[in-house]
């Protein structure tokens, strides 16, 4: 059984914790839909499509530094310089966040997104990995990112 290290799931929460208090509401609420939608993604259509889309939907630059950055307030900081819509900001900022986890976990080494969807494509056992750590993506966000009652 696979399983996600301590340190990678203490750097989940400590994102979300972040996330939390540094989101507006509807960003927050799009990053959560997100969390929620994108593992049936995964299972239908596969990780490479998954990250493609957090980066047509969202922004390719701010998913791209997920396989870079070492914290989410550097992503967040990166969502808010290039100015992106509520929408944007859940899919680039999930797309960013499962990159950053990933490579937190050792599954992927690569530093430009054309490379990783490239290697995706030939490594299946990386689908289950990604999986496994959007499961805790999900809860994270809806553990974190509560529902706002109107």
């Amino acid at each position: 059984m696979l399983s996600v290290k301590p340190e990678v799931v203490s750097t989940l929460v400590d994102c979300f914790e972040y996330l939390s208090n540094e989101l507006k509401d509807d960003e927050a609420r799009t990053l959560r839909a997100r969390a929620r939608d994108m593992p049936a993604e995964l299972v239908s259509k596969g990780f490479s499509y998954v990250i493609v889309l957090t980066a047509s939907r969202g922004d390719l630059k701010v998913v791209e530094l997920g396989l870079t950055s070492t914290s989410c307030q550097e992503l967040v900081k990166s969502a808010r310089d290039r100015k992106l819509g509520k929408e944007d900001i859940g899919y680039a900022l999930y797309g960013a966040i499962l990159l950053l986890s990933l490579k937190k976990l050792g599954a992927i080494g690569e530093e430009k997104f054309s490379k990783l969807v490239e290697r995706s494509l030939k490594d299946p056992i990386l689908n289950q990995t990604a999986y496994i750590v959007m499961d805790w993506i999900k809860r994270l966000a809806e553990a974190y990112l509560e529902r706002r009652r109107e």
